[in-house]
């Protein structure tokens, strides 16, 4: 019986090793635990005290297992080794690969060498040797630290980044890890360097503490200094506090607060500063000193049922510039939105109700913004019918108030059918119909030649879109041709001058608007008259998710539209050119180019060309 008491004695004394080969968050395992172990050969060798099992060793005690080759107990010495392909899997997600494993003094002292470490959360460890010393602190030697995943195809490459140190401290009672004589390396490369730096270890979800500070120099403010002040508040909240200390304006105070509830969350960010400020313009130019300037955003969030859910987005500052000069909070454009809304979602439906304020923030004598309350809007897709069409229902209602300017009321209906048919030769057709009923109230601005009161339309459509794809296959990649083609008609005219336009200012076309039947992004304004649209798309894929897409196209307006005389590239009879093409040569990059040319000339109008990549570690820039 003495042969199996022993292997008894070396499973028991094995899984002492787990706590010691797990270099994070494992505890020493209850010795009342029951343990398995199975391997292909065991054998003891009485005189030396040792016990030896060969081939395939699993040993289980609880969640925690244990891979090996050869696993050995020497009774004399107190000493368990493993070897060859040593795997332990740990309870909380986190897996050890090790080549050899030496531990001694109660398990409590141990060295493992040629040691990998995948965290729970997918970071990796990598070290020469790992030395644990009583029992919660495990130091490596010529070790490497990196969240990034292992390329698939390359896993040889280096990942996006990593940490390199000649040393990296991992103490567990402290949660945290340090590292001595670190470098960050991008791709590889060396680009930075510190003899001292920690961080949390992956138990800890958040700390408080400084966060890296930033610097540099700002042709408003000269050079600046931010340093970030993370606070953990609890578990449902924190806040930022970011003091930037600058040459030319002294401290800007800023920080950011964040909550989240069980159905909810709130953010708010803001900043305040004592600084000049220069108002007017040539000689009415001045300079207020020492004003109390800053900036307030906040976003709220709340899911009142599996219906509905209602929010808030505030963005206001104190002035028009200061954003622009104090350009620490990230580029708002040309005006800020608040808003205020509650919104539905239930089967093809939704409805909502909004109210929106803005600020403008551009300099020199502007009208005055808008004020929209409510908004109110309602979308129904229907199923298909008998005959596999859909109907649609559209409405809206919206208030708008601007002072010294038309103040309106619009309430808006439009009803919409659609048919899809693939015909037997191949190509494919969608009928739709669509009937928009527009009431309008306004009070004109003081300087209008138009009248107060009631105006409106009602704008019938039809249109019908054609493509005809035609597919080949060579190998292994697939070709793609498909002509495209959209008859529109509706009456010319359907947009009188008394309807002030608010939502329909700015039109674009581009590759993705041009086969719309109604190029206007909003209600005040539409694309009436007769016109063909026609355009030629084409594809190329192959293997590893590579492909090439393009796609050109143009529409000729029967009658040209004076209503629509100052809208770029829409109102005359040819349109202009569109098209796009796209490269992707594998799933890692990607290459797009629009383009938008004058139908006369060919000269471009408008070019666009962006790259966007994204390395095995899934990280993805994007350049425009």
């Amino acid at each position: 019986m003495a042969g199996p008491m022993r292997a008894l004695l070396l499973a028991l004394a094995t899984m002492s090793v787990l706590a010691v080969t797990a270099p994070l968050r494992a505890q020493l395992p209850d010795q009342f635990t029951p343990v398995f172990l199975q391997a292909d050969e065991m054998t003891q060798d009485r005189e030396l005290g040792t016990v030896v099992a060969k081939g395939n060793v699993e040993i289980t005690q609880g969640e925690r297992i244990l891979f090996a080759d050869v696993v050995s107990y020497n009774q004399k010495s107190n000493t368990v080794t493993a070897s060859g392909n040593v795997i332990l899997l740990e309870p909380d997600g986190d897996t050890l690969f090790a080549e050899y494993a030496e531990l001694t003094d109660s398990m409590r002292e141990g060295v493992i060498r040629e040691i990998r470490i995948l965290l729970s959360d997918d970071s990796r460890f990598a070290a020469n040797i790992a030395r644990r010393t009583g029992g919660n602190r495990t130091v490596l030697t010529q070790a490497v630290y990196s969240p990034c995943k292992v390329c698939r195809d390359k896993p040889e490459k280096p990942p996006l980044w990593r940490l390199k140190a000649s040393t990296i401290v991992h103490d567990k009672a402290a949660r945290e890890i340090r590292y001595k004589n670190v470098r960050l390396e991008m791709f590889g490369v060396p680009v930075a360097y510190s003899p001292y730096f920690s961080h949390p270890d992956p138990s800890v979800d958040r700390k408080s503490g400084f966060l890296t500070p930033t610097f540099g120099s700002s042709g408003n403010l000269g050079p600046f200094l931010e340093l970030p002040y993370f606070w953990a508040i609890d578990q449902n909240s924190d806040a930022t506090f970011v003091p930037i200390f600058t040459r030319d304006e002294g401290i800007i105070f800023s920080g950011e607060y964040r909550r989240r509830f069980d159905n909810g969350e709130i953010e708010l960010s803001g900043s305040l500063a004592e600084a000049d400020r220069r108002i007017g313009a040539g000689v009415e130019e001045a300079i207020r000193k020492d004003e109390i300037r800053g900036h307030l955003f906040a976003r709220g969030r709340l899911e009142l049922d599996d219906t509905w859910r209602t929010g808030f987005d505030v963005e206001r500052a104190s002035d028009r510039s200061y954003l622009r000069r104090f350009n620490f909070f990230g580029s708002r454009g040309n005006s800020l939105e608040s808003k205020a809304y509650i919104e539905g979602f239930r089967g093809r439906n939704y409805a909502a109700a909004k109210m929106f304020l803005f600020q403008d923030l551009r300099s020199g004598q502007r009208p005055n913004e808008p004020k929209i309350a409510p908004l109110l809007d309602f979308n129904h897709l229907g199923t298909p019918t008998r005959f596999g069409g859909r109907f649609s229902v559209d409405a809206n209602a919206r208030s708008l108030y601007r002072q010294d300017a038309a103040d309106s009321q619009r309430v808006s209906l439009k009803l919409g059918y659609s048919l899809p048919y693939t015909w037997d030769p191949g190509f494919v057709t969608t009928l739709r119909a669509t009937l928009q009923n527009d009431l309008y109230y306004v009070n004109q601005a003081a300087d209008s030649l138009e009248d107060d009161g009631f105006t409106g339309r009602i704008f019938p459509q039809l249109s019908v879109d054609w493509r005809f794809p035609f597919v080949r296959r060579t190998g292994a990649s697939q070709q793609i041709i498909e002509p495209v083609a959209a008859l529109v008609i509706s009456p010319n005219g359907s947009n009188p001058g008394a309807i002030p336009i608010e939502d329909s200012v700015v039109v674009e076309i581009d590759d993705t608007s041009i086969l719309s039947a109604d190029r206007f992004p909003g209600i005040d304004r539409v694309e009436s008259g007769q016109k063909v649209i026609y355009g030629l798309k084409f594809g190329v894929f192959g293997q590893n998710d590579g492909r090439t897409t393009a796609f050109i196209g143009q529409s000729y307006r029967i009658h040209a539209d004076n209503d629509l005389k100052r809208q770029v590239g829409i109102e005359g009879n040819l349109s202009d050119i569109v098209g796009r093409l796209e490269v992707r040569p594998n799933r890692y990059m990607d290459v797009l180019y629009r383009f938008r040319a004058d139908d006369n000339t060919m000269e471009f109008r408008r070019t666009e060309i962006e790259f966007s990549g994204r390395t095995c570690a899934t990280h993805r820039p994007s350049y425009l």
